[in-house]
Order: structure tokens, then C-alpha cells, then sequence
């Protein structure tokens, strides 16, 4: 294959990955359109609980903590809920910022542990937007970039800590017991 033919190949490459990537991002503003619907009207948001009863009833009846892990970074997702399911905590995790919104719209979390930098929001919105439906929910963020840390108005948020990571998983834990043990506020 000549140069020009792998050039050209690359260029057709290329234009595939831009015409995948706009349809994702117009599914990605319709989902969130469809999101805010569902926030906006009661009754559907009623619905929606109602169809996914289930396994979270059982688990607040048990008195089962839950918390929702959002990191970008899967694999730290992943060993974060590890550790959190293995002292007895019901872990979900997500690695996008509207991904955690449509988790905590759909089931009520105890504890949300929530990256600062997400690749499509930054965190601070996130916590905006899960305080709005969840105003006793706790929060700790965490990032790997001190500049972050610094500028998270933890006070206007709601947001119990900011972390830097890494986090020590004995560390976690001992953090998560103490933010679900005290009364938010």
C-alpha cells in the first residue's frame, strides 16, 4: 500500500470516527433532555421508581448503606467499590457525569464519592445537579489535582471532604463510615 493509500485510508478512518462521534453526542443531549423530563414531572419520576422497585427496597429495608462511586477511571471506580462492598456497603459506580445523574435519579444513594474532573462535566455540577433531587445525600469528591481541590466551594455544594487521591483503602473506609455516621448540614 502506497503512502497516498494509507493516507487515504486514515482520512476515511477518521471521518467515520467524526460522524460517530456527533451521532453520540446527539444521543447524549437527547438522554439528557429525556433526564430533565423525568426530574421536571412527579408522576413520571414516580413511575419509573415504582417499575424498578426490587432489589433496592430489599436493601433499605435491610438498612444496607448505598453509595455511588463516579470516576472516569474504571478500574479506581471498580477497586473503590471493592473495598466499599467488602466492609458490607451496596456500591454502584459510574464514569461520566450523566451517567451518576441517571443512577441517583433512579435510586436513592446514602453516599456519593464523585471525581472532580469527569470527562463530560466537572464534578461540582454533578453535585449540583444530584443535590437538587437529593438534598440529605452526602458527598465527598476527590481529585488528583491539588488546583482542583482548592477551588470546590465545599460549603455552597453541600460537600462533605475533598480528597486527593490516591486514596489508601483503609483510608476509604474509615472516611465513608465517618460521612454516613453524622447527620448532613
Amino acid at each position: 500500500m502506497s503512502f497516498t493509500e494509507k493516507i487515504d485510508v486514515l482520512d476515511l478512518l477518521i471521518n467515520i470516527l467524526r460522524e460517530h462521534e456527533e451521532k453520540l453526542d446527539e444521543l447524549v443531549e437527547r438522554l439528557e433532555i429525556v433526564s430533565q423530563t423525568i426530574q421536571r414531572d412527579p408522576a413520571l419520576r414516580r413511575s419509573l421508581l415504582e417499575y424498578e422497585v426490587g432489589a433496592t427496597e430489599i436493601d433499605e429495608e435491610a438498612g444496607v448503606q448505598s453509595i455511588l462511586v463516579v470516576d472516569d477511571d474504571k478500574s479506581l471506580a471498580n477497586t473503590f467499590k471493592l473495598v466499599l462492598q467488602s466492609v458490607g456497603f451496596n456500591v454502584d459506580t459510574a464514569i461520566t457525569g450523566l451517567q451518576a445523574l441517571y443512577k441517583a435519579n433512579r435510586k436513592k444513594y446514602d453516599l456519593v464519592i464523585l471525581d472532580i474532573n469527569l470527562p463530560d462535566m466537572l464534578g461540582d455540577e454533578v453535585a449540583e445537579k444530584i443535590r437538587e433531587n437529593s438534598n440529605d445525600v452526602n458527598i465527598i469528591m476527590i481529585t488528583g489535582y491539588s488546583s482542583f481541590k482548592d477551588e470546590v466551594n465545599e460549603e455552597k455544594l453541600g460537600i462533605r471532604e475533598v480528597l486527593m487521591k490516591p486514596i489508601p483503602p483503609e483510608d476509604l473506609v474509615k472516611i465513608t463510615k465517618k460521612a454516613l455516621l453524622k447527620p448532613q448540614g
